[in-house]
């Protein structure tokens, strides 16, 4: 006996000398023949499937291209709140007095600004000890107080102000000058606020110095207790005061991002003289108020702060887009392309889904785009007759072979003519809620109005979510359709597969039966010629 194609025994012919295995695998392949069409059939449909998925991850990954351009929020029902097209670049005219970054908000353009004085922190300087470690500076029922206005009770939650408090006990004993650095380091209430160090100043000279860790008025040092400071070498905390626009400004830190919407500031210098034989110099601690005034009066050289936009950088994401699109484009034409080696287009060209999307991305690049909001846009007009701007208008240029790329030359013009503009075509803008009539859809008066004018990166933005938008996009919906053709042809198979697995069956009983006969016959003719 031997083993058949499903693991059954058969007999292998010893009565009739017939090759039962042969037969069995000659029938059972010819009754075979339609389950190997319906796993050929089968896989071209997993196939498709599988490109088609590989067509929504570049449809997915161009949705995000333009998601980078459209300033819009994730789901496209309002503006971002950060920007997404416009980058900035920013110098200044002495990196040596201001640096300056520019981002979310900025406007181009230039700006003096005058560096008046830069903010500092509270330094105190305690009288002088003979030994670090020897002698005694805090004994016990003393206390040592060091304070910071810096609290702030408008804060969520409020914020305390600093207070160290250091009083010696029965188990720390009396403090050296070292140990009390260690304790005013170590306190529960500095919070790195304060820092302590020792200052040798030759072999029996030591002073304690405490010094805050933040600028400004409100990081005061204030310190009580019976350690003396010497006042001759108290260095106060001040503001930075900067000149913007002829307003003088002060803040409590050299580092400024809330004066000028999306530039930030960072102070290094005070800006000199003008006159470079008569130096300004700095503001005398303890100066009167009336010496302040005077003081900052003077006149000094403005440092010029310039802000670009960052052509490179929008560049950057222009072309991100259009090699994104480009790279949708050739996966659709390659699934159209007619190969005249094997005599076949690709596995999905006469897809009614790709022909969609190739038709609506095709729409989206070659419409014009117009803003009933805002008629002045020069790349999307929309006065009297106009049909609305093309992104020809920025750079983007639709070529013969219905793939972009992106002109420099013009994005740069465009951007230097008006890059808010630019951005808007990109963007859209917001009708007027109050007056939505030219929004109503005419042939449909009871919709929703519509009070959004899409630009062409928002419009892409919202066209592709339609189709790649998990759970009910036009290709979640047609990888299900897929799923429930794959469904139908495994059980068409597994019936399949059943009803051959019964065949095999049938006929290895029916070749046993024969073979039992034949030696059966063979055995009555053995017995009849013995006679």
């Amino acid at each position: 006996m031997a083993a058949s194609l499903t693991d059954r025994t058969t007999f292998g012919g010893l009565a009739t000398g017939l090759d039962t295995n042969a037969l069995l695998e000659g029938l059972l392949s010819l009754e075979r023949a339609p389950l190997a069409t319906l796993n050929t059939r089968r896989a071209e449909i997993d196939n498709q499937r599988s490109l088609m998925r590989e067509l929504n991850s570049r449809l997915v990954a161009l949705r995000e291209a333009a998601q980078e351009l459209d300033n819009r929020n994730s789901t496209g029902s309002d503006f971002s709140t950060d920007e997404e097209f416009l980058r900035y670049s920013a110098s200044t005219s002495d990196d040596d007095i201001v640096t300056v970054s520019a981002g979310v908000g900025a406007s181009p353009g230039e700006i003096d600004v005058t560096v008046k004085q830069i903010a500092s922190n509270s330094r105190r300087f305690s009288e002088i000890f003979d030994s670090a470690t020897n002698a005694t500076v805090l004994s016990e029922g003393e206390v040592f107080t060091i304070t910071l206005p810096n609290g702030d009770a408008e804060a969520v939650p409020p914020v305390e102000p600093t207070e160290i408090s250091i009083e010696p006990d029965e188990d720390s004993g009396d403090l050296s000058l070292q140990a009390l650095r260690d304790q005013i380091n170590a306190d529960p209430g500095n919070g790195g606020t304060v820092r302590a160090d020792v200052l040798q100043l030759s072999e029996d000279e030591f002073r304690l110095v405490l010094t805050s860790t933040g600028t400004g008025a409100s990081n005061e040092l204030n310190v009580s207790g019976p350690i003396t400071i010497d006042e001759d070498l108290t260095q106060e905390a001040r503001n930075s005061v900067v000149s913007v626009f002829g307003q003088d400004i002060d803040r409590d830190t050299n580092l400024i991002d809330d004066i000028l919407p999306g530039i930030t500031i960072r102070l290094r210098g005070e800006s000199q003289s003008i006159d470079p034989d008569n130096p300004i110099g700095t503001l005398p601690q303890g100066a009167t108020e009336e010496e302040a005034e005077t003081f900052f009066a003077l006149p000094r050289v403005a440092e010029r702060i310039t802000v670009e936009v960052d052509v490179e950088e929008v560049a950057a994401g222009l072309e991100a887009f259009a090699t994104a699109y480009n790279e949708v484009q050739d996966f659709i034409d390659n699934q159209f392309r007619f190969n005249e080696t094997t005599n076949e287009s690709g596995p999905l060209s006469g897809d009614s889904t790709l022909r969609s999307v190739q038709s609506q991305l095709r729409g989206l690049v070659s419409r014009g785009y117009e803003f009933s909001q805002n008629p002045n846009n020069p790349f999307a007009p929309s006065g009297p007759n106009a049909s609305g701007g093309t992104i020809s208008g920025i750079g983007l240029e639709l070529e013969s072979g219905g793939r972009l790329s992106l002109d420099r030359t013009r994005l740069e013009e465009a951007l230097a003519e008006d890059a808010f503009s630019v951005r808007e075509f990109l963007t859209g803008l917001n009708r007027d809620p109050n007056n939505p009539a030219d929004a109503i859809d005419p042939n449909n008066s009871e919709e929703e109005p519509d009070l959004f004018d899409e630009g062409f990166a928002s419009a892409f933005s919202i066209g592709l979510e339609q189709l790649v938008r998990s759970g009910d996009g036009a290709l979640a919906n047609r990888d299900q359709a897929f799923a429930d053709r794959l469904s139908d042809f495994d059980d068409s198979i597994e019936r399949f597969e059943s009803r051959l697995a019964l065949r095999e069956e049938t006929l290895i009983a029916r070749f046993s039966n024969l073979e039992q006969i034949v030696s059966g016959l063979q055995g009555q003719q053995s017995f009849l010629s013995g006679l």
